[in-house]
């Protein structure tokens, strides 16, 4: 059996090869759409990459954070960021409560606006998705509220729960807006999570603050199975996630695991991604192909790289070629 590879291009990469500015991706629905076409195009001719046939209005995973206040800033030329946590202390956390109209919340009335644009404007075989309330219900706390609220776990456990229970609704009611806008429908099917500070929790707490309200989710939509894309776990928190029922667990870059890790913890399907500067962009070719070479032999199921800018061309077609031999 092969083993299965992707390159996965995030926009500020496809920008760099689209020439487009951040700045100018993020201004208009016109500007996404193009660089979410035309980036894959030129990477198809250049590498081989599959073309993308679908597109969406990209406001990034702080979407999710946008109805309780979170705004991200846009820079000229590189990724966004949040402007600052916006919940000042757990008491106002635990009071907040979800919007009645989730498509009149925070960044929503834009990035709906987005999507009728794109809708009406998108070239014949491209599908235009709306992705939203993908993130974790914990790392939109963490987004936020901030590094307090790791101290507040403990101190103030009460309050972090009916804080975290407002975000898990306003999860699910991002997920149906989502559906009703694509005619999907969001029951029975798959379900994931966008997850990065889970493992700065304990494991005690992990179990309670965080998976907990992910599996809450989970079931309200009856999901068929549970994946997640996470950093920053240990070897504990595989076995927690696995136990409640995961099918699958992306632990990105996560600098506390590796292969042997997961293959020693784990009876599910998982990747470990390679490093995006360490192993891509400051490697040389030889570098690469070796790396590639040693997760596999290590027990990696699958293999993926997300570029960053600047990575070099004949690194690229090192990982490709280097994917290749093993397919």
């Amino acid at each position: 059996m092969g083993i299965p590879w992707s390159v996965a291009v995030p926009p500020e990469v496809y920008c760099e090869y689209c020439g487009v500015t951040m700045r100018d991706y993020h201004a208009t629905p016109q500007a996404q759409m193009h660089v979410q076409l035309e980036g894959p195009r030129i990477l198809h001719e250049r590498y081989g990459l599959p073309l993308r046939r679908s597109i969406s209005p990209d406001f990034t995973t702080y979407l999710t954070s946008s109805p309780f206040g979170l705004e991200f800033e846009v820079f000229e030329d590189q990724i966004p960021a949040p402007k600052g946590h916006p919940i000042h202390s757990i008491e106002e956390a635990a009071a907040l409560e979800v919007p009645e109209d989730m498509s009149q919340a925070g960044s929503f009335p834009r990035a709906i606006e987005f999507f009728e644009w794109m809708k009406a404007h998108a070239p014949e075989g491209v599908s235009v998705g709306f992705g939203a309330g993908t993130q974790a219900p914990w790392t939109t706390a963490v987004l936020l509220r901030g590094h307090e609220l790791f101290i507040e776990v403990v101190e103030q456990p009460d309050l972090v729960h009916r804080f975290l229970s407002t975000l898990t609704e306003s999860s699910i009611r991002q997920r149906e807006l989502s559906a009703r806008l694509t005619g999907g429908d969001p029951f029975g099917v798959a379900i994931g999570f966008g997850d990065d500070y889970g493992g700065l929790l304990g494991p005690a707490h992990y179990t309670e603050f965080d998976v907990a309200y992910m599996l809450r989710i989970a079931e309200h939509f009856r999901a068929s199975s549970i994946n997640t894309h996470t950093e920053l776990l240990r070897r504990p928190h595989l076995a927690i996630l696995q136990d409640a029922g995961w099918s699958y667990i992306d632990v990105g870059t996560d600098p506390h695991l590796t292969v042997r890790d997961c293959v020693e913890v784990l009876h599910i399907p998982f990747l470990v991604q390679f490093k995006s500067s360490q192993e891509m962009l400051l490697a040389t070719p030889d570098e690469v192909r070796a790396t590639y070479r040693q997760m596999v032999a290590d027990g990696a199921q699958r293999m993926m790289v997300e570029l960053c800018r600047r990575v070099p061309e004949e690194n690229i077609r090192a990982f490709i070629d280097v994917a290749r031999e093993y397919e």
